[in-house]
């Protein structure tokens, strides 16, 4: 890609798809192991706020690390494609942006918020050294 506007959309569109595929993936995960209490039916908007205070730590954890993990690979995966580690600050503030829009959607407990804004930035300063390319010794 010669283009540098070309290059710029496809590295903030893949890493956004790659987030999302990432978080997705780890979230089922998370819920295979972690399934929703009986009656209570996550994709409900009146059922999530009881799912929020009745199911375990862990399942919160799950949730936590998926956000990080999508932000940290949808970063690295901008980055290599943009070739500038712009792009992995790009993925980092999209992703708090929905993250910000998720936790509002619905009650998430503080540190939950917290880890929504911090973790993206973690990931995408985490994912610049790991975006740049790899000299042979």
């Amino acid at each position: 890609m010669q283009n540098p506007i070309v290059r710029a959309i496809v590295a903030v569109v893949a890493g956004v798809v790659a987030a999302f595929i990432v978080v997705a993936l780890l979230e089922g995960l998370g819920h295979m192991v972690f399934p929703p209490p009986p009656g209570l039916d996550p994709m409900k908007p009146d059922d999530q706020a009881k799912l929020m205070s009745v199911i375990p730590l862990g399942a919160k954890i799950a949730v936590v690390v998926a956000w990080f993990f999508g932000s940290l690979t949808g970063a690295v995966v901008a980055a290599k494609i943009g070739q500038k580690p712009l792009y992995a600050w790009v993925i980092g503030a999209i992703m708090i942006a929905l993250s910000v829009v998720t936790t509002t959607m619905f009650p998430h407990p503080v540190w939950m918020v917290i880890a929504a804004v911090v973790l993206p930035v973690v990931a995408a300063a985490i994912a610049i050294p790991l975006s740049r390319p790899r000299v042979s010794p």
